[in-house]
């Protein structure tokens, strides 16, 4: 049986079209796959964003520490406060919860 060549053509991108779907899955759903790439942009995205937030509280610490070492009226603050100091004289009440 002999096949024209309109048909030979058409079987030809048939079957090329059929040889291209594994690759074509492989692409989309492999490793390294386009999904896969979105699910790495976007957990970049996340990292980046904590990366910046920690960034600045290092920062907010550089400056409380900074404050700390050169105000002594700071120092006496966090030590009234955190540590519950006081100065001679000062009268402590403690309240129930």
């Amino acid at each position: 049986m002999k096949l024209s060549v309109k048909a030979r053509r058409e079987i030809f991108w048939i079957l090329v079209f059929i040889g291209c779907l594994p690759l074509m899955y492989l692409l989309l759903m492999g490793d390294g796959g386009f999904v896969q790439l979105r699910q790495y942009q976007s957990q970049l995205g996340k990292v980046q964003l904590r990366n910046a937030q920690l960034r600045q509280e290092y920062h907010s610490f550089l400056g409380k520490i900074e404050k700390l070492k050169t105000d002594p009226n700071e120092v006496e603050r966090v030590a009234r406060e955190q540590y519950n100091f006081a100065r001679q004289g000062d009268i402590i009440i403690t309240l129930p919860e």
